[in-house]
């Protein structure tokens, strides 16, 4: 019944599409749109920071875009904090207030530094 629902509104969707009216381009606004399209991708490839990214991620990953080594990394840390946050330490210590108090009150004999040794 709801795929039968999603269906509807799909073909719903794409009837009220088809019956907008086009919008005719004009020819030399899509060949300036396409000129600063290719203008910008060069400007992107000439760029020192693009090129020493380029670098950078075939060293790490070779072959791979740029957005797998990222997703990995990412993928490993929520790993990591995950399994900190929830896997308990093997050691439990639990220090009372009154040891850390006691800890703080025991002093050592101050170094006088203005005598001669």
């Amino acid at each position: 019944m709801v795929d039968k629902l999603r269906m509807d509104d799909a073909a719903f969707a794409d009837a009220i599409l088809k019956s907008l009216p086009g919008v005719a381009v004009p020819a030399g606004l899509q060949a300036r749109i396409l000129a600063d399209f290719d203008r910008a991708a060069v400007r992107r490839k000439s760029g020192l920071a693009q090129r020493l990214t380029q670098r950078w991620g075939e060293l790490l990953w070779p072959g791979a875009p740029v957005w797998q080594p990222v997703s990995v990394l990412a993928l490993s840390l929520a790993v990591g904090l995950t399994a900190g946050a929830l896997v308990p330490a093997l050691t439990v210590s639990s220090v009372s207030s009154d040891q850390v108090v006691a800890a703080l009150d025991t002093t050592t004999t101050d170094a006088d530094l203005d005598k001669d040794l």
